[in-house]
Protein backbone atom coordinates (compact mmCIF):
# COMPACT_ATOMS: atom_id res chain seq x y z
CA UNK A 1 0.00 0.00 0.00
CA UNK A 2 3.04 2.26 0.25
CA UNK A 3 3.12 3.07 -3.46
CA UNK A 4 -0.59 3.91 -3.42
CA UNK A 5 -0.14 6.21 -0.44
CA UNK A 6 2.81 7.89 -2.12
CA UNK A 7 0.86 8.40 -5.34
CA UNK A 8 -2.08 9.93 -3.47
CA UNK A 9 0.27 12.26 -1.59
CA UNK A 10 1.92 13.17 -4.91
CA UNK A 11 -1.49 14.03 -6.37
CA UNK A 12 -2.19 16.37 -3.47
CA UNK A 13 1.26 17.97 -3.68
CA UNK A 14 0.94 18.67 -7.41
CA UNK A 15 -2.60 19.97 -7.08
CA UNK A 16 -1.93 22.22 -4.08
CA UNK A 17 1.69 23.31 -4.48
CA UNK A 18 1.82 23.26 -8.28
CA UNK A 19 0.92 26.95 -8.78
CA UNK A 20 3.67 27.94 -6.34
CA UNK A 21 6.59 26.26 -8.10
CA UNK A 22 5.16 26.74 -11.61
CA UNK A 23 4.92 30.47 -10.97
CA UNK A 24 8.72 30.67 -10.92
CA UNK A 25 8.78 29.51 -14.57
CA UNK A 26 6.76 32.50 -15.79
CA UNK A 27 9.74 34.84 -16.03
CA UNK A 28 11.58 36.46 -18.96
CA UNK A 29 14.46 34.00 -18.46
CA UNK A 30 12.22 31.02 -19.32
CA UNK A 31 10.73 30.57 -22.76
CA UNK A 32 6.93 30.79 -22.72
CA UNK A 33 6.58 27.47 -24.52
CA UNK A 34 8.54 25.65 -21.83
CA UNK A 35 6.55 27.28 -19.03
CA UNK A 36 3.38 26.30 -20.87
CA UNK A 37 4.63 22.72 -21.16
CA UNK A 38 5.28 22.72 -17.42
CA UNK A 39 1.70 23.75 -16.62
CA UNK A 40 0.10 21.29 -19.03
CA UNK A 41 2.41 18.47 -17.92
CA UNK A 42 1.57 19.11 -14.27
CA UNK A 43 -2.18 18.94 -14.93
CA UNK A 44 -1.84 15.76 -16.99
CA UNK A 45 0.50 14.24 -14.42
CA UNK A 46 -1.87 14.99 -11.54
CA UNK A 47 -4.66 13.13 -13.33
CA UNK A 48 -2.38 10.23 -14.32
CA UNK A 49 -0.91 9.82 -10.84
CA UNK A 50 -4.39 9.79 -9.27
CA UNK A 51 -5.54 7.16 -11.78
CA UNK A 52 -2.52 4.93 -11.14
CA UNK A 53 -3.07 5.27 -7.39
CA UNK A 54 -6.68 4.10 -7.77
CA UNK A 55 -5.60 1.12 -9.88
CA UNK A 56 -2.95 0.18 -7.33
CA UNK A 57 -5.49 0.37 -4.52
CA UNK A 58 -7.85 -2.04 -6.30
CA UNK A 59 -5.25 -4.44 -7.75
CA UNK A 60 -4.76 -7.85 -6.10
CA UNK A 61 -1.95 -7.67 -3.55
CA UNK A 62 -0.05 -10.55 -5.10
CA UNK A 63 0.01 -8.82 -8.45
CA UNK A 64 0.50 -5.19 -7.61
CA UNK A 65 3.87 -3.53 -7.95
CA UNK A 66 3.25 -2.19 -4.45
CA UNK A 67 4.64 -5.49 -3.22
CA UNK A 68 8.15 -4.24 -4.02
CA UNK A 69 8.03 -1.61 -1.30
CA UNK A 70 4.61 -2.33 0.19
CA UNK A 71 5.74 -2.00 3.79
CA UNK A 72 2.41 -0.65 5.05
CA UNK A 73 0.74 -4.05 5.14
CA UNK A 74 3.79 -5.61 6.81
CA UNK A 75 3.59 -2.99 9.56
CA UNK A 76 -0.04 -3.89 10.19
CA UNK A 77 0.92 -7.54 10.55
CA UNK A 78 3.63 -6.59 13.03
CA UNK A 79 1.21 -4.60 15.18
CA UNK A 80 -1.69 -7.05 14.87
CA UNK A 81 -0.82 -10.70 15.20
CA UNK A 82 -3.95 -11.89 13.41
CA UNK A 83 -3.11 -9.75 10.39
CA UNK A 84 -6.80 -9.23 9.61
CA UNK A 85 -6.75 -5.48 9.13
CA UNK A 86 -10.23 -5.28 7.64
CA UNK A 87 -9.97 -1.50 7.70
CA UNK A 88 -7.30 -1.68 5.02
CA UNK A 89 -9.71 -3.14 2.46
CA UNK A 90 -12.30 -0.50 3.30
CA UNK A 91 -9.70 2.26 2.96
CA UNK A 92 -8.49 0.89 -0.38
CA UNK A 93 -12.01 0.70 -1.80
CA UNK A 94 -12.98 4.15 -0.48
CA UNK A 95 -9.83 5.79 -1.81
CA UNK A 96 -10.19 4.20 -5.25
CA UNK A 97 -13.89 5.11 -5.42
CA UNK A 98 -13.16 8.76 -4.58
CA UNK A 99 -10.53 8.99 -7.31
CA UNK A 100 -12.68 7.29 -9.95
CA UNK A 101 -15.66 9.50 -9.09
CA UNK A 102 -13.52 12.64 -9.43
CA UNK A 103 -12.04 11.49 -12.74
CA UNK A 104 -15.49 10.49 -13.99
CA UNK A 105 -16.76 13.98 -13.21
CA UNK A 106 -13.79 15.50 -15.07
CA UNK A 107 -14.62 13.31 -18.09
CA UNK A 108 -18.28 14.38 -17.98
CA UNK A 109 -17.35 18.08 -17.84
CA UNK A 110 -14.83 17.59 -20.66
CA UNK A 111 -17.46 15.97 -22.85
CA UNK A 112 -19.99 18.73 -22.19
CA UNK A 113 -17.59 21.63 -22.82
CA UNK A 114 -16.09 19.96 -25.89
CA UNK A 115 -19.52 19.39 -27.39
CA UNK A 116 -20.54 23.01 -26.75
CA UNK A 117 -17.40 24.40 -28.32
CA UNK A 118 -17.58 22.10 -31.34
CA UNK A 119 -21.15 23.22 -31.97
CA UNK A 120 -20.23 26.88 -31.56
CA UNK A 121 -17.19 26.50 -33.85
CA UNK A 122 -19.23 24.79 -36.55
CA UNK A 123 -21.96 27.44 -36.49
CA UNK A 124 -19.55 30.38 -36.20
CA UNK A 125 -17.31 29.29 -39.05
CA UNK A 126 -20.27 28.43 -41.28
CA UNK A 127 -21.58 31.96 -40.81
CA UNK A 128 -18.17 33.55 -41.40
CA UNK A 129 -17.48 31.52 -44.54
CA UNK A 130 -20.80 32.68 -45.97
CA UNK A 131 -19.98 36.37 -45.58
CA UNK A 132 -16.18 36.55 -45.78
CA UNK A 133 -13.42 36.05 -48.32
CA UNK A 134 -11.01 33.15 -47.79
CA UNK A 135 -7.40 33.70 -48.76
CA UNK A 136 -4.54 31.44 -47.68
CA UNK A 137 -6.50 29.92 -44.77
CA UNK A 138 -7.51 33.38 -43.50
CA UNK A 139 -11.14 34.47 -43.43
CA UNK A 140 -11.21 38.19 -44.24
CA UNK A 141 -14.27 39.94 -42.83
CA UNK A 142 -15.50 43.22 -44.31
CA UNK A 143 -15.07 45.35 -41.18
CA UNK A 144 -12.99 48.49 -40.70
CA UNK A 145 -12.09 47.80 -37.07
CA UNK A 146 -8.70 45.98 -36.93
CA UNK A 147 -9.49 42.69 -35.24
CA UNK A 148 -7.86 39.27 -35.50
CA UNK A 149 -8.51 35.98 -33.76
CA UNK A 150 -8.23 32.26 -34.38
CA UNK A 151 -10.78 29.48 -34.05
CA UNK A 152 -9.22 26.12 -33.23
CA UNK A 153 -10.18 22.62 -34.25
CA UNK A 154 -9.75 20.39 -37.25
CA UNK A 155 -11.68 22.83 -39.44
CA UNK A 156 -10.44 25.94 -37.62
CA UNK A 157 -9.32 29.14 -39.26
CA UNK A 158 -7.68 32.50 -38.68
CA UNK A 159 -10.19 35.35 -38.82
CA UNK A 160 -9.12 38.92 -39.62
CA UNK A 161 -10.94 42.08 -40.61
CA UNK A 162 -10.36 44.50 -43.47
CA UNK A 163 -8.88 46.85 -40.87
CA UNK A 164 -6.00 44.39 -40.36
CA UNK A 165 -5.44 44.11 -44.12
CA UNK A 166 -4.99 47.88 -44.28
CA UNK A 167 -2.17 47.89 -41.75
CA UNK A 168 1.46 47.99 -42.80
CA UNK A 169 2.90 44.72 -44.12
CA UNK A 170 5.11 44.21 -41.07
CA UNK A 171 2.25 44.57 -38.59
CA UNK A 172 -0.16 42.54 -40.73
CA UNK A 173 2.26 39.65 -41.21
CA UNK A 174 3.15 39.60 -37.51
CA UNK A 175 -0.54 39.47 -36.53
CA UNK A 176 -1.26 36.59 -38.90
CA UNK A 177 1.89 34.75 -37.75
CA UNK A 178 0.70 35.09 -34.15
CA UNK A 179 -2.69 33.56 -34.93
CA UNK A 180 -1.16 30.79 -37.05
CA UNK A 181 1.13 29.95 -34.12
CA UNK A 182 -2.00 29.38 -32.03
CA UNK A 183 -3.31 26.98 -34.65
CA UNK A 184 -0.02 25.18 -35.10
CA UNK A 185 0.52 24.79 -31.34
CA UNK A 186 -3.08 23.65 -30.76
CA UNK A 187 -3.35 26.27 -28.06
CA UNK A 188 -7.15 26.13 -28.18
CA UNK A 189 -7.02 22.56 -26.86
CA UNK A 190 -4.75 23.63 -24.01
CA UNK A 191 -7.15 26.42 -23.07
CA UNK A 192 -10.04 23.95 -23.21
CA UNK A 193 -8.12 21.57 -20.92
CA UNK A 194 -7.60 24.36 -18.40
CA UNK A 195 -11.26 25.38 -18.54
CA UNK A 196 -12.39 21.79 -18.03
CA UNK A 197 -10.17 21.27 -14.99
CA UNK A 198 -11.21 24.60 -13.47
CA UNK A 199 -14.91 23.83 -13.84
CA UNK A 200 -14.64 20.21 -12.71
CA UNK A 201 -12.23 20.66 -9.77
CA UNK A 202 -12.36 24.33 -8.69
CA UNK A 203 -11.26 23.42 -5.14
CA UNK A 204 -7.84 22.27 -6.44
CA UNK A 205 -5.49 25.30 -6.66
CA UNK A 206 -3.68 24.01 -9.75
CA UNK A 207 -6.97 23.56 -11.62
CA UNK A 208 -8.49 26.82 -10.38
CA UNK A 209 -5.54 28.91 -11.55
CA UNK A 210 -4.83 27.02 -14.77
CA UNK A 211 -7.13 29.02 -17.11
CA UNK A 212 -5.57 32.39 -16.27
CA UNK A 213 -2.00 31.09 -16.43
CA UNK A 214 -2.42 29.07 -19.62
CA UNK A 215 -4.23 31.88 -21.47
CA UNK A 216 -1.31 34.20 -20.72
CA UNK A 217 1.30 31.60 -21.67
CA UNK A 218 -0.30 30.65 -25.00
CA UNK A 219 -0.33 34.33 -25.97
CA UNK A 220 3.31 34.72 -24.97
CA UNK A 221 4.21 31.55 -26.88
CA UNK A 222 2.43 32.81 -30.00
CA UNK A 223 4.14 36.19 -29.63
CA UNK A 224 7.50 34.43 -29.41
CA UNK A 225 6.80 32.40 -32.55
CA UNK A 226 5.77 35.52 -34.47
CA UNK A 227 8.78 37.46 -33.14
CA UNK A 228 11.16 34.81 -34.46
CA UNK A 229 9.74 35.33 -37.95
CA UNK A 230 9.12 39.08 -38.06
CA UNK A 231 10.94 40.56 -35.06
CA UNK A 232 9.56 41.62 -31.68
CA UNK A 233 9.06 45.20 -32.89
CA UNK A 234 6.59 44.12 -35.56
CA UNK A 235 4.67 41.95 -33.12
CA UNK A 236 4.55 44.77 -30.61
CA UNK A 237 3.27 47.18 -33.26
CA UNK A 238 0.68 44.66 -34.40
CA UNK A 239 -0.47 44.09 -30.83
CA UNK A 240 -1.00 47.82 -30.38
CA UNK A 241 -2.75 48.20 -33.74
CA UNK A 242 -5.57 45.69 -33.22
CA UNK A 243 -8.38 45.66 -30.67
CA UNK A 244 -9.56 42.82 -28.46
CA UNK A 245 -13.22 43.84 -28.31
CA UNK A 246 -15.54 41.90 -30.58
CA UNK A 247 -13.70 38.57 -30.61
CA UNK A 248 -15.65 35.54 -29.32
CA UNK A 249 -14.74 34.49 -25.78
CA UNK A 250 -13.93 30.94 -26.90
CA UNK A 251 -11.48 32.15 -29.56
CA UNK A 252 -7.91 33.32 -29.01
CA UNK A 253 -7.71 37.00 -29.93
CA UNK A 254 -4.50 38.87 -30.77
CA UNK A 255 -5.09 41.78 -28.38
CA UNK A 256 -7.18 40.70 -25.39
CA UNK A 257 -5.29 38.68 -22.76
CA UNK A 258 -2.37 40.06 -20.71
CA UNK A 259 -1.57 42.84 -23.19
CA UNK A 260 0.63 44.81 -20.77
CA UNK A 261 2.64 41.73 -19.80
CA UNK A 262 3.16 40.84 -23.44
CA UNK A 263 4.25 44.35 -24.36
CA UNK A 264 6.88 44.28 -21.60
CA UNK A 265 8.08 40.88 -22.75
CA UNK A 266 8.28 41.99 -26.39
CA UNK A 267 10.21 45.07 -25.33
CA UNK A 268 12.96 42.98 -23.76
CA UNK A 269 15.93 41.32 -25.33
CA UNK A 270 14.53 37.87 -24.63
CA UNK A 271 11.97 38.12 -27.42
CA UNK A 272 14.60 39.07 -29.98
CA UNK A 273 16.92 36.30 -28.88
CA UNK A 274 14.27 33.59 -28.83
CA UNK A 275 15.02 30.37 -30.66
CA UNK A 276 12.66 27.59 -31.70
CA UNK A 277 11.85 25.12 -28.94
CA UNK A 278 13.31 21.64 -29.18
CA UNK A 279 11.65 18.39 -28.22
CA UNK A 280 14.34 17.98 -25.58
CA UNK A 281 13.19 21.21 -23.96
CA UNK A 282 9.61 20.01 -23.72
CA UNK A 283 10.81 16.66 -22.36
CA UNK A 284 12.79 18.53 -19.72
CA UNK A 285 9.70 20.51 -18.72
CA UNK A 286 7.73 17.28 -18.34
CA UNK A 287 10.54 15.72 -16.31
CA UNK A 288 10.64 18.70 -13.95
CA UNK A 289 6.87 18.42 -13.50
CA UNK A 290 7.40 14.76 -12.55
CA UNK A 291 9.94 15.61 -9.85
CA UNK A 292 7.39 16.53 -7.10
CA UNK A 293 5.61 13.19 -7.61
CA UNK A 294 8.84 11.20 -7.29
CA UNK A 295 9.87 13.15 -4.21
CA UNK A 296 6.46 12.60 -2.61
CA UNK A 297 6.57 8.84 -3.21
CA UNK A 298 10.11 8.69 -1.79
CA UNK A 299 9.17 10.65 1.33
CA UNK A 300 6.16 8.41 1.99
CA UNK A 301 8.27 5.27 1.51
CA UNK A 302 10.91 6.54 3.93
CA UNK A 303 8.22 7.50 6.45
CA UNK A 304 6.62 4.05 6.31
CA UNK A 305 10.05 2.41 6.60
CA UNK A 306 10.87 4.51 9.67
CA UNK A 307 7.55 3.54 11.24
CA UNK A 308 8.11 -0.17 10.49
CA UNK A 309 11.51 -0.03 12.17
CA UNK A 310 10.09 1.69 15.27
CA UNK A 311 7.12 -0.60 16.01
CA UNK A 312 7.33 -3.73 18.14
CA UNK A 313 5.23 -6.90 17.86
CA UNK A 314 2.12 -6.89 20.09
Amino acid sequence: MTVALGLLVATVVIGVAGPLYLRTAVTPSVRPGLALAGWVSSIALMVLVALVAAVVLLAPRAYVVDGLIGMSHSCVNVVRADGGAAWEHVARAAGAAAVFCALGWVAAVAGRLSWRRRRWRREHLALLRAVSRCERSVLWVDEDTPLAYSVGGRDGAVVATRGVARLGPRERDAILAHERAHMRGRHHLLVLLADVMAEALPFVPLCRRAPGAIRVLVELAADAAAARLHGPGSVRAGLLAVVGRGAPSTALAMSRDAVEVRLRWLGGERAAAGRPHSRAGYALAAALALAPALVSIGVVALGVLAYCLSVRPA
